[in-house]
């Protein structure tokens, strides 16, 4: 295939084809299972990276990971980062990304997955992904427990943020704060009718525009504050959606009273 940045759907199946192919023709491989965008092809746009499993004879999982020669044009990678003990990032010259796994066969239920397609089989790695799919939950939204993290990480990080440790409370508003904003909305809102089947139940982050855009500007406008007026307005943005008890207010009440938000 040529290479070029892909700008279609068309130029992004045809790198799945040919990355099929290439796994077809290698003695060593035993199936290729596409996941998220690139099994979920409705979804597919200019920004959409390759996600997959290649699942390979035992003994040869580290050698895959480490001679990327079975790759589409391989010789065209600029980058290839190893990420985890089995997962690697890597991008071409033309920018198009790759977010892939080599797993040896009895590794293949490390896994989780909820989209995915298996356009290389020549095992039984269809059944068994079928199993992965039917065990995969991501974290369940725990109301009582979510609460109570998400007003102590309040506490933490507007405290570090006012130690003068504005780089962590930052990462801790923007990130591990922000994730029990989205899951009380989703708890709390219904999705924009029609896209109820685009939540991600591996990652709440995921989609969450297309969802909930008007809940989404929101937050997007809120994330722009310096962090500990951010902190505020998020546990403001919470509360104003509404159906928590007296003893939760009386929770949150006790936060905002020990940082002088009252």
């Amino acid at each position: 295939m040529t290479l070029r940045a892909m700008k279609s759907k068309a130029e992004f199946l045809e790198y799945s084809d040919v990355l099929a192919a290439s796994a077809v023709q290698h003695a060593d491989v035993l199936g290729l299972v596409l996941v998220g965008s690139a099994a979920d092809t409705d979804r597919v746009d200019e920004w959409s990276d390759h996600d997959f499993f290649l699942i390979v004879k035992v003994g040869v999982g580290e050698a895959m990971r480490q001679d990327l020669s079975w790759l589409p044009n391989h010789e065209d990678v600029v980058i290839a980062a190893r990420e985890t003990a089995h997962g690697l990032k890597v991008v071409y010259r033309n920018g198009h990304v790759l977010e892939f796994a080599v797993f040896e066969d009895p590794e293949l239920e490390l896994a989780s997955v909820n989209y995915w397609a298996v356009p290389v089989d020549k095992t039984n790695i269809t059944s068994r992904v079928q199993a992965l799919e039917a065990k995969t939950h991501g974290s369940p939204f725990e109301e009582e427990k979510e609460w109570g993290l998400f007003l102590a990480l309040i506490l933490i990080a507007v405290g570090r943020a006012r130690r003068g440790e504005v780089l962590i409370a930052g990462q801790a508003i923007r990130s591990y704060y922000l994730k029990h904003v989205l899951g009380f909305v989703r708890d709390r809102r219904k999705p924009v009718a029609g896209t109820e089947g685009l939540e991600d139940n591996l990652d709440r982050f995921r989609r969450f525009e297309k969802q909930y855009p008007t809940e989404a500007a929101q937050i997007e406008s809120i994330l722009q504050l310096p962090v500990e007026d951010s902190a505020r307005e998020q546990l403001e943005f919470v509360l104003s959606l509404g159906g928590f008890s007296e003893m939760q207010l009386d929770q949150a009440a006790v936060v905002k009273n020990r940082l002088g938000w009252n």
